[in-house]
């Protein structure tokens, strides 16, 4: 084997050691030696027939030189003294000499232009030093003094995207995106400087020796250890004499030093690159966006707040999101990655950091974000966490203070208690949520209305239709009640004024200029104000009865919340007198009301309720025997919370209360049907067998049974079955910030709806509106619904056997037959 094709075995032994994520480009770069070492060969292979032939021509010649000697010429020529061996085949003619004379740039000289391209220094060469050499000062020139470049210049290298930032920090910006998303950038930056240094080097030799292009690039090669000798000195000697041998030996210990220390080099840059690498894998570099929604803090809800935001993206083509959280950058990634979603072309941009920190929150330009969500700690309690969310608005109100930014604040807050401090420092640039609060008054509005839980999943969140709020000067001047009418794609409720919310107004309540109606709808350019139709019915002739009064009420509560004292009182202000609630969970009695008395002297409240009477219990939520220790065919509405008594997951709580709530509709309908049982014994009529999924249905209209759900992956597993409504207590409170964080004026809205005082919304059976299939439009009915003496507002409908209601129903000017049984989605006072 040839001393040149060592190179190849040693570049492939190498590649071989190389770790898996590297792969493909230590393919491309083994191609790339291959390819090399295989045209090298081809070289070497002419170059030794080209000696042959001139061993060939020295053999021809020294025959003609014996012939023309004299005999007894006192000169003799010794065989071998030209050391070429006389055992060799050889032409007796000179036509080898020809053939040798004849082929360009074989011997030395090769003619005038030979001679001229083999000196130094030459008009050619020279100008292609001054051209390597004026490049190389460019380039450093241009890297010294990058952002003193004419912007035609800079935006060559990256484009302006109009952030006031400097361009060298832009496009050292853009290096640190591409090594922390694309796995090979080392190698292929790499590749890129080492064809830069071979183009360089190649150029410089060319210019100051007298060797060809093709060997300069291929010795500026083998000055980085490819090749295992150095080309041109190898060359000039046979490998059979002792200089050319010793040039061998001499090249190829260079060669191999060079190589260590050259490994020794590439160690030391690629763990230097490596860090740097890790560094930004950690989210240790500066965000550069403006313009993007910004999320403090990791939660159960983060996932669900990523997801709702790129649903808002949907219509500008996407955005930016930005995570600042105390958690590794890989394990947001990863968490990220995990969850099923679409992203809209949205890009969630994670970094590791402390939210409280104001260095930190300058990392990821708070004070360019449009709009800054601070989620609450789960870990801590809720005065605790409150208190580190006002820190952390503290940080955001001096930060932005500073900097004169304009969008504004979402915080997420725990105890309602402590939600006019965090107003108080943040001002009128800070929105909150109070999460507890918002979850207690959809449950019990939901527990007491079956169905309205899968009305507020469609409302909240970007994924069906959203409130939205725009003025119209078609309708200034006209009636609030003929803008009900007035447009086919959304469901009007109220009017924005000045600044503050007038949902489900007064009959006859004027659109003034400036007003903006709020509506539901699809998105904001998806609907237009029409006129009202022209045989639109507003009265009817026939009386309906009113509904009946409130009667007292049974609940059940499974489980335990830490603020389960709110919701008991959020419950006693919306029932009759006289209800009943029973609390059943695994604390002892004592510790359940001892907990609720302090609970309630905390909130400065009457140590005794106005209108339901407690009734508390203990036992194990998922035991079948204590589950029937409860009257449950008693109870009109039950309720399962997440239970927080003891430490678990969310997916834990979730399966516990799944468990719960089969066992609890298993025992219902088995004393359902012995109630029936026994009632029609004294006139038994052949029946069918009714299936599991109808007992089901006959048992959830006879007792709501609400399950509160943390993780949205178990939604799937009760919706399917058809068992029971659920109120997805972290997706709704995300949807929620969600919307807030888009548009603020949505929390005054649903501030609004969650008062105790004011409208609600309501799911409601046709009966008590309208008479027995009447042949109504939507705007119809809604005109009727206004013209009520406490006007409502229509806002969709249930059909009678379906399942879901329908809100911002389309076709609203079709006539349709309205059933006894169909429920009517409105906004009302109670």
């Amino acid at each position: 084997c040839s001393p040149k094709a060592l190179p190849l075995a040693a570049a492939a032994a190498m590649a071989d050691d190389a770790p898996p994520k590297t792969g493909r480009g230590l393919l491309f770069l083994r191609f790339l030696v291959v390819a090399a070492a295989l045209y090298r060969l081809k070289d070497l292979g002419e170059a030794n027939a080209a000696q042959e032939l001139k061993l060939s021509c020295l053999r021809a010649q020294l025959e003609d030189y014996k012939t023309l000697l004299p005999p007894a010429s006192a000169f003799t020529l010794e065989e071998g003294a030209c050391n070429v061996s006389d055992a060799a085949d050889a032409p007796a003619d000179a036509e080898a000499c020809e053939a040798v004379a004849e082929s360009p740039g074989e011997e030395e000289g090769g003619g005038e232009d030979g001679d001229e391209d083999e000196e130094p220094f030459t008009p050619p060469r020279l100008a292609v030093l001054g051209l390597t050499c004026a490049a190389l000062a460019a380039l450093g020139y241009a890297l010294a003094n990058f952002d003193d470049l004419s912007p035609r210049v800079q935006a060559l290298v990256v484009s302006d995207d109009g952030s006031g930032y400097d361009a060298s920090a832009r496009v050292a910006y853009q290096l640190d995106c591409w090594f922390s998303s694309d796995p090979y950038a080392k190698v292929l930056a790499l590749l890129y400087v080492s064809v830069a240094m071979v183009l360089i080097g190649g150029g410089l030799l060319y210019g100051v020796s007298a060797t060809d292009p093709g060997d300069a690039v291929w010795e500026t090669l083998a000055g980085v250890g490819i090749d295992w000798t150095f080309a041109s000195a190898a060359e000039d000697e046979s490998y059979r004499s002792l200089s050319g041998s010793a040039t061998r030996i001499v090249a190829i210990a260079s060669s191999l030093g060079g190589m260590f220390i050259t490994a020794l080099l590439l160690g030391i840059v690629s763990d230097a690159v490596g860090d740097y690498v890790d560094d930004l894998r950690k989210g240790k570099s500066d965000v550069l966006e403006r313009g993007h929604t910004l999320v403090l803090g990791w939660s159960d809800k983060t996932l669900a707040v990523v997801e709702q935001i790129s649903n808002a993206n949907e219509s500008e083509g996407g955005g930016v999101i930005v995570i600042l959280a105390e958690m590794e950058k890989e394990a947001q990634e990863e968490l990220i990655d995990e969850f099923e979603y679409d992203d809209f072309g949205t890009t969630v941009i994670c970094r590791e950091g402390n939210p409280l920190l104001v260095t930190d929150l300058k990392k990821v330009n708070a004070a360019g974000a449009r709009s800054t969500i601070v989620l609450a700690d789960e870990s801590m309690t809720s005065d605790q966490a409150d208190a580190r969310s006002l820190r952390v608005v503290l940080s955001l109100v001096g930060l932005r203070s500073k900097a004169g930014a304009e969008g504004h604040m979402v915080v997420e807050m725990q105890d309602v208690d402590n939600e006019p401090l965090v107003r108080m420092v943040g001002g009128s640039d800070v929105e909150t949520v109070v999460a507890h609060d918002v979850i207690g008054r959809l449950m019990i509005q939901c527990a007491r209305q079956p169905g309205l839980a899968q009305v507020w999943n469609d409302v909240l969140g970007f994924e069906g239709c959203e409130f939205y709020a725009k003025s119209w000067d078609s309708l200034v001047g006209k009636t609030f009640d003929e803008a009900v009418v007035s447009f086919e794609e959304a469901a009007p409720l109220g009017i924005l004024r000045d600044g503050a919310v007038l949902l489900n107004p007064p009959r006859g309540e004027i659109v003034r200029e400036g007003d903006e109606i709020i509506v539901l709808a699809e998105d904001d350019d998806s609907y237009e104000a029409g006129e009202p139709p022209a045989d639109l019915v507003e009265t009817l002739e026939e009386d309906v009865d009113d509904a009946d009064e409130e009667t007292p009420e049974r609940v059940l509560f499974c489980g335990w919340r830490r603020d389960l004292d709110d919701i008991v009182q959020l419950l006693d202000d919306f029932v009759a007198p006289g209800s009943e609630l029973h609390l059943f969970s695994g604390l002892e009695v004592d510790v359940q009301k001892a907990r609720l008395q302090k609970a309630r002297e905390q909130r400065k409240r009457p140590p005794k309720l106005s209108k339901l009477k407690v009734v508390h219990t203990q036992g194990d939520l998922c035991s079948r025997r204590d589950l029937e220790r409860l009257p449950l065919e008693r109870f009109d509405s039950a309720i399962i919370l997440a239970d927080d008594a003891s430490d678990k997951t969310a997916t834990d709580r979730d399966s516990q209360a799944l468990a719960t709530l089969l066992l609890l509709r298993d025992i219902q309908m088995q004393r359902f049907k012995e109630e029936d049982a026994s009632s029609k014994r004294a006139s038994p009529t052949p029946t069918a067998t009714a299936s599991w999924a109808e007992d089901l249905v006959e048992a959830k209209h006879r007792c709501v049974v609400l399950s509160e759900i943390l993780d949205a992956r178990t939604r799937n597993l009760i919706a399917d079955a058809g068992i029971s409504d659920y109120v997805l207590s972290n997706s709704m409170v995300s949807d929620a910030i969600a919307m807030v964080a888009e548009d603020r004026n949505v929390n005054k809205i649903l501030n609004t709806l969650f008062e105790e005082e004011g409208s609600e919304i309501y799911l409601r059976p046709a009966s008590g509106y309208l008479p027995p299939n009447a042949e109504l439009s939507f705007f119809d009915v809604a005109a009727i619904l206004r013209n009520r003496e406490a006007p409502e507002v229509l806002l969709g409908f249930r059909a009678d056997g379906e399942h879901s209601a329908v809100v911002n129903p389309p076709d609203k000017g079709e006539k349709r037959t309205w059933a006894e049984h169909d429920m009517l989605v409105v906004l009302a006072e109670d």
